[in-house]
């Protein structure tokens, strides 16, 4: 045995192994020639696999051979006991089987044998022990196997027989690649040897030896080649040599074919794969190169498609396929791809990249061959200009172009805004600004307008200029304006119209005639000739005694010095109308005489300028009138625009025409603020030269009308006259919007802004005020701007405005009151605050008269008369009468005076109990009317339904204490002195009627005494009697039995049952495992069992189940048609069975039937007679089979002999041969088998029929599913032409209506019926009361009359004074006197009884007249009712048959439908029948056309109207039951007034 420890090296790694070997030879494998290769047709490719080492020896080398110096000796150890054990190894040459065998270089491994067949083998140098072998490889190889044989025995035949020959083989799966190779040789095994003995000679026998080395590989080709050719500069042909160099397929190349062929690099190079070759695809360069390379992003970016990118494009292309052109080069697409590409024609300042054009045309990318790419801004072919909207073209520019920036609103022309050199934008009219983005001073609003902006119009007034911002054209407004062209007023503030500094004439100083501060020179007075010329006219008549004329001229004098002694200047005040408008302002006018004035002054002036001086005045007469106005200002003037006026007075003398109502001077005056002016008026005849005393005119007032025409801003409009005019004369007629804004505008000026409303809080109705004029709402009889003061005629000015002063237009001096207390100015004989009462003691304004009281009384009532303050106990409107507690005739001139009433103590006394009291004329007695509760002449009695002691002092009658529950007319309800309820009512009791009598409760204090409702089945027996019970008379509760409850003892206690019986109710004793709960039916004490049990307390199964309930419960499953009952005996669980029938659940044929069950069928009659011999054969069998034990038990049979035995034998092999022959058990058997398959077969059918219904219902539900549909869109068909399905729900509902209206407790007509009754037994019953009382009355009265016959018998014939008479009293004539009117006795008493009486008789007929009246219409009713009910039958049957047609019609149509669908749904439909049956229904026309169905309708319509008749006939109902009901209540208080008389 040999052990090497050898290491193998590839490349860096390395694989060290111990090898122990015997020696051995390897025969034929290490001769192996190279494999066959495989192909490349359609996957991968693998060159032969043959031994490396062949035609490389010269590559093959070793670091250790023996003999390579020297001969060396070296022995084998398997031949030492050999005579030849030990050998010279000489290998300083190479080896020759002739000349030099002893050889053992590495090459000698190649090879096993030489050519002689001789083995070679490699040995190293004896006892060196790290040896390596190397063979160097010109390329790269895949190496597979690796086999080494070492020599360990002798060169003979005997050796290589391989008896001891070993060789080892290294498979390397992982290591595939290699290029060199080297085997160490690290350890040999001396089996210590090399240290028992140290000579040399010993280590001869240890050493490294192999006779044949293989190292088996292939080219190495990554499956792209078949075959391998030598590599350049190797020139050896060795036969099985493995070359180096891959003659490589799949467009692959390189010795081991591990790269692409050149411009095959489309696709990434692999390895060849057994199903892919992973060919090398060529790249695609278009024809414009030849080179490319793989690209791996590339590859990646396209899917795995394509990584094959171009090198060195021709042709002025570029590109990863060559496929673009250059910069500044394009593709003709009139020239072939391949063809080299035209130069762009692209100005280099336009356009991008210098002058790129388009290398192609690409619709879908928008590129067309040779078009430039213009920068941003820039158009053009060549990308030469700017586009619109820009300008400047530049190189250094990135887009081209700058854009003019123009704003588009402020241009001319929207396509070219602005100079493509400069970049100035083209403006529209109103814009300015390099980009025409800015709108000219006093313009807005830049826009798309022909202007561009709008004019910003500010209100000349209202803004402080015409500018405005450009956005939003918002004006700069004065204070309190608003709106963008200030031309609206802030809420809370107004515009002062034209004529609004106006100056009232009651507010100016008055001034007389003569008075030298008025302007003008004083006119003399005619009064003053004419009184002179009078006075001499008096003298003279006097003179020659002209008494008439003397008097004509005296009084004429008189009058002349009233005239001399009336005011210079009045006020006149004059009331405002609703109906019409006031023609003035202020509270009226101010009536100037002739030659008087009226100084004005003005000190509030707002604004510097010329103001036109208006007066407004009212004529008097039809004289024409003048006036001399002086204008004088305190103060020098100071403003610009009336500073260069002097400061002396202006005179204006102006005519007042009496055909108008004002005047406006003839020039204007020129006012400023800040000073202060005197404007003196004269005002005087025109045109005469004598003041005149009674000439009068009215003025108005002094208003400054502003000269607008001269503000700032101003300008004339057709508008301006038309505005002043409005101003002349109250009231301002209503204004235009035009004129409204000119109105303001010059009063934005004047006060610089608009003014405050200032409405008086009291007067105004709110804080707002008019725009224009600035009126405020008032109050009632509220006036003024401001609402500040009280309209003439009006007082009081307050929170609620004024109170008119309504003064008494005879009885006051004037209209006009004190504005504070409202007083007006009375005449003489008048007072009162409007002057409309007479002085004291008077009445009857304006005819005053004394007051007439009877001298009762000082005062009495202004208007009617009637006395205030009666005196002497007198009362009435004169003081005529007596008050009440008093009696007599306080009339003046009577004599009699008003005394107390005795009733019986006097008024204030304790024991008063009167209201008044009277004297009978004819007893001379006072009868007293008492108060509540009193009664008797003197009221010392207490009524029915009091008690007291009245007579004593302080005595009262108060109510019985019976809490209502008496009738208080009833003499005797309770006890007069103590006051004890002796009839109590309403089913009360007690001493105050204070509870509820026996077998009644609830609350007595209000009237609800109800009766007991006990049950008598549960209320205990004592407590009723007579079938009624008692409770407790507060709650009613009833005294219930054992386990029974309820207010009413009406149902049993929770878990208890049995209701009625005497003890109570019994316990339900429900199982508490086996029922729903505790409690069960009160009547039959079922309890509510779990499922699974049952019986009335759940202790059994539960019905049609058996078996015992603690442990399980089985179900019968008694068959229906085979058992009695479906319940089956609840221990044995069998069923009670029907003839016939037989088996555990009574499912099969009894013995003796026949047939299928449950048609089983009594067998034959012979089958009885054979059922009989065979029961007694059995009997006999069962006899001999006893009769053999006992044999057996006793071995012998006493009297049987044999023989005997002998026949019973063979009879008993007869019988047995005849039980064989007919088994019954058998037969039985085989019957029972057939019925379970026919009980099985039955159960299958039956299934199979259960599904088949199933199916067959839901068949059916989609049908009618289907049908609903078809009825639905059939009934929308209706319902959009004819509308029969509302018919026919109205026709439902009248139905419904009728039947309601005819039957049913609720219907109007069984109400009537009721009603009628209720009403017959109502005058049934009051018609015999009134008959018994008229009867009773009557014998009450002729008891009367006898009764005062036997009283006149009885009398003696003296007539008492009065003449009244009497008893036995005669007249003259002889006559009987008794009684009369105002009379006292009885018969005066019975005669007015009979009076009443009869009255009440006449009464009582009319009542029973009225009754047969209601009857009578009750007849009506009913027989109206009748009527009613008829035409409702009638509309009802007609309801009925069109209810029964338009079902059938239903019918009919689902029918119909059905059909449709069957014939639809059958197969072999075709689309053209179809066709023809959907044409059919859709010309199918309904029966009844519109006309028809309309007066169908009208029908139902009208049968339903006439059912509202009932409403009518109850309501009539309803008010004749009233009217019963009142006769029936007159009919008991006239019941009552004949008990009482």
């Amino acid at each position: 045995m040999l052990l090497v420890f050898c290491c193998v090296t590839l490349r860096l790694l390395s694989l060290c192994v111990f090898f122990i070997f015997p020696a051995a030879a390897l025969g034929a494998l290490g001769q192996e020639l190279p494999s066959t290769p495989h192909g490349c047709t359609e996957g991968s490719c693998y060159p032969a696999t043959g031994n490396l080492l062949i035609g490389r020896a010269a590559n093959l080398t070793a670091s250790s051979t023996c003999g390579l110096d020297v001969p060396e000796q070296f022995c084998i150890v398997s031949h030492l006991q050999d005579v030849d054990k030990c050998f010279e190894c000489d290998s300083r040459r190479p080896y020759d089987p002739e000349r030099h065998r002893n050889s053992h270089r590495i090459e000698n491994v190649i090879y096993l044998t030489d050519r002689n067949g001789d083995e070679t083998f490699w040995k190293s140098v004896n006892g060196k022990e790290d040896v390596s072998i190397r063979l160097d490889l010109e390329a790269e190889f895949h190496f597979t196997h690796l086999i080494m044989k070492f020599k360990v025995r002798s060169f003979d035949a005997v050796a290589a027989s391989g008896n001891f020959s070993s060789f080892q083989t290294f498979l390397f799966s992982e290591l595939l690649r290699i290029t060199n190779l080297r085997i160490n040789f690290t350890k040999l095994n001396t089996l210590g040897d090399d240290l028992l003995d140290r000579r040399y000679d010993v280590l001869q026998k240890y050493y490294y030896a192999i006779n044949e080395l293989v190292v088996r590989g292939s080219c190495f080709c990554y499956g792209h080649a078949s075959e391998c050719a030598p590599v350049p500069g190797v020139n050896t042909h060795q036969f099985g040599m493995i070359h180096g160099r891959c003659v490589c397929k799949h467009n692959t190349e390189g010795l081991n074919c591990e790269r692409c062929r050149d411009f095959h690099h489309d696709s990434p190079w692999r390895p060849a794969e057994s199903q892919d070759p992973h060919t090398c695809r060529e790249c695609n360069c278009n024809g414009h190169s030849d080179r490319c390379h793989f690209d791996m992003a590339v590859y990646l970016a396209t899917g795995n498609v394509s990584g094959g990118v171009c090198d060195q494009c021709l042709h002025n292309t570029m590109g990863r396929n060559c496929e673009m052109c250059k910069p500044f080069y394009y593709q003709d697409p009139n020239r072939d791809t391949r063809d080299p590409r035209v130069s762009c024609d692209c100005d280099p300042v336009g356009s991008l990249e210098g002058g790129v054009c388009d290398s192609r045309t690409d619709p879908s990318m928008g590129m067309i061959a040779g078009q430039c790419r213009c920068k941003a801004n820039v158009k053009g072919a060549r990308c030469d200009d700017c586009k619109p909207g820009f300008y400047g073209l530049s190189q250094s520019d990135p887009v081209g172009c700058q854009p003019c920036n123009c704003d588009p609103r402020g241009v001319i022309m929207a396509d070219a805004p602005c100079d493509q050199i400069s970049g100035d934008c083209s403006c529209k009219r109103y814009v300015t600004g390099r980009y025409c983005s800015q709108c000219l001073p006093e313009y807005w609003g830049l826009s798309n307008d022909l202007g561009g902006c709008r004019p910003c119009d500010c209100d000349f007034g209202g803004a402080y200029n015409n500018r405005c911002t450009m956005e939003s054209g918002q004006c700069v407004c004065r204070s309190h304006l608003i709106g963008r062209q200030c031309s609206e007023v802030q809420p809370g503030y107004f515009c002062a119209p034209l004529d609004f500094y106006k100056y009232e004439a009651e507010e100016a100083t008055r001034h007389s005639t003569t008075d030298p501060s008025l302007p003008g020179p004083v006119r003399p007075q005619a009064a003053d000739d004419c009184i002179q010329h009078l006075s001499n006219q008096a003298r003279r008549h006097r003179r020659h005694r002209r008494i008439s004329s003397l008097q004509q001229y005296q009084a004429a004098l008189r009058r002349i010095r009233q005239l001399q002694q009336t005011p210079d200047v009045t006020t006149v005040h004059r009331t405002h109308a609703p109906s019409s408008s006031a023609t003035w302002t202020g509270p009226g006018f101010v009536r100037v005489k002739d030659g008087a004035g009226l100084v004005f002054t003005i000190d509030n002036i707002p604004y510097a300028m010329e103001y036109r001086v208006l007066i407004r005045y009212e004529a008097e007469s039809t004289e024409d009138w003048e006036a001399v106005v002086s204008i004088t200002s305190m103060d020098l003037p100071t403003s610009l625009r009336c500073g260069n006026l002097l400061p002396t007075e202006q005179l204006y003398t102006e005519t007042l025409l009496c055909s108008s109502r004002f005047n406006m001077m003839s020039r204007p005056f020129c006012f400023e603020p800040n000073n202060r002016y005197m404007v003196a008026i004269r005002f005087q005849r025109h045109g005469v030269a004598y003041r005149h005393l009674t000439a009068f005119i009215l003025v108005d007032s002094l208003v400054l009308i502003p000269s607008y025409s001269e503000l700032p801003g101003f300008q004339v409009s057709e508008s301006e006259d038309l505005c002043l005019g409005s101003f002349m004369m109250p009231p301002m007629p209503a204004l235009d919007d035009t004129c409204s804004k000119l109105i303001c505008s010059i009063s934005a000026v004047i006060h610089n802004g608009a003014l405050p409303c200032q409405c008086d809080p009291q007067g105004s109705v709110s804080g707002a005020c008019e725009t224009v004029g600035g009126q405020c709402r008032c109050k009632a009889n509220v006036m003024g701007r401001r609402c500040d003061q009280c309209a003439p005629g009006t007082y009081g000015f307050g929170v609620n405005g004024c109170t008119a002063c309504d003064c008494h237009p005879e009885g006051s001096v004037s209209h006009q009151c004190d504005p504070v207390t409202g007083q007006c100015p009375c005449r003489q004989g008048a007072s009162g605050r409007q002057c409309s009462d007479c002085q004291p003691g008077q009445w009857g304004f304006p005819s005053c008269r004394p007051c007439q009281c009877n001298g009762h009384a000082d005062l009495c009532h202004p208007q009617t008369g009637e006395c205030q303050g009666c005196r002497d106990n007198t009362a009435g409107r004169f003081c005529e009468r007596c008050m009440d507690g008093f009696y007599g005739n306080p009339v003046l001139g009577s004599g009699d005076h008003c005394h107390p009433c005795p009733c019986p103590g006097i008024p204030g006394s304790a024991n008063f109990h009167g209201l008044s009291c009277q004297t009978d004329q004819s007893s001379d007695q006072i009868i007293c009317s008492c108060k509540q509760g009193f009664t008797g002449p003197r009221c010392d009695q207490c009524s029915p339904g009091y008690y007291g002691n009245p007579q004593q002092a302080g005595g009262q009658c108060v109510p019985c204490a019976c809490n209502g529950n008496i009738d208080p007319l009833d003499p005797g309800s309770c006890d007069s002195r103590t006051g004890q309820c002796l009839r109590c009512l309403y089913h009360t009791d007690g001493s105050s009627c204070e509870s509820c009598e026996s077998g009644y409760y609830g609350n007595a204090l209000v009237k609800d005494c109800r009766r007991c409702t006990c049950v008598p089945a549960g209320t205990l027996q004592s407590a009723c009697s007579d079938g009624r019970c008692l409770c407790d008379s507060q709650n009613g509760s009833c005294p219930c039995r054992g386990a029974v409850m309820g207010n009413n003892c009406d149902q049993c206690a929770p878990d208890h049952w049995n209701y009625g019986q005497e003890g109570g109710c019994q316990p339900c004793n429900c199982h508490p495992q086996h029922s729903v709960g505790s409690h069960c039916n009160m009547f039959t004490g079922q309890c509510r069992c779990r499922h699974g049990f049952g019986g009335q307390q759940c202790t059994e199964c539960q019905e049609n189940h058996w078996g015992d309930p603690q442990v399980e419960c089985k179900e019968c499953n008694c068959h229906p048609l085979g058992s009695q009952l479906l319940q089956c005996n609840r221990e044995t669980g069998q069923c009670e069975c029907r003839d016939g029938m037989a088996g555990a659940r009574c499912d099969e044929c009894a013995r003796g039937f026949t047939g299928v069950f449950p048609d089983c069928v009594r067998c034959h009659q012979c089958f009885q007679l054979w059922d009989d011999y065979l029961c007694q054969i059995r009997r006999d069998l069962d006899h001999i089979q006893d009769a053999i034990e006992r044999i057996l038990e006793s071995g012998t049979t006493p009297g049987v002999d044999s023989a005997r035995i002998k026949e019973l034998e063979q009879k008993l092999n007869q019988v047995r041969a005849l039980i064989d022959a007919r088994d019954i058990e058998t037969t039985h058997q085989l019957i029972g088998q057939s019925i379970d398959n026919l009980k099985w077969a039955t159960n299958s059918a039956y299934e199979a029929l259960k599904r088949n219904l199933v199916d067959l219902e839901t068949a059916l539900r989609e049908l009618n599913a289907m049908v609903s549909r078809k009825q639905e869109q059939l009934e929308n068909y209706f319902s959009s032409g004819f509308a029969v399905k509302k018919f026919y729900q109205e026709s439902q509902q009248a139905e419904e209506k009728c039947n309601a209206s005819v039957s049913g407790p609720e219907s109007p007509l069984q109400q009537s019926n009721q009603t009628r009754q209720v009403t017959e037994e109502l005058l049934s019953s009051t018609k015999d009361q009134l008959l018994q009382n008229a009867t009773a009355h009557n014998r009450s009265l002729n008891e009367l009359q006898q009764k005062a016959q036997n009283l006149s018998e009885d009398q003696n014939g003296r007539c008492p004074e009065g003449g009244c008479g009497g008893l036995g009293c005669r007249d003259d004539q002889g006559n009987l006197v008794c009684g009369g009117e105002g009379c006292n006795g009885t018969t005066s008493s019975s005669l007015t009884a009979l009076n009443n009486a009869r009255k009440i008789s006449d009464d009582v007929k009319a009542a029973m007249e009225e009754l047969q009246a209601v009857s009578k219409k009750l007849q009506d009713i009913a027989s109206q009712t009748q009527a009613v009910k008829n035409q409702t039958m009638d509309a009802l049957e007609k309801a009925q048959k069109k209810k029964e047609y338009f079902e059938k019609s239903n019918k009919d149509l689902k029918d119909f439908i059905k059909k449709i669908k069957d014939f639809l749904t059958e197969e072999g439909a075709d689309p053209e029948s179809i066709l023809k049956v959907a044409q059919q229904v859709l010309d199918i026309r309904l029966p009844l056309d519109r006309t028809a169905l309309d007066n169908m309708t009208l029908q139902i319509r009208d049968s339903i109207a006439n059912l509202s008749n009932v409403q009518s006939v109850i309501n009539q109902t309803s008010q004749l039951i009233r009217g019963a009901e009142e006769l029936l209540r007159k009919n008991s208080g006239a019941k009552m007034q004949s008990s009482l008389l």
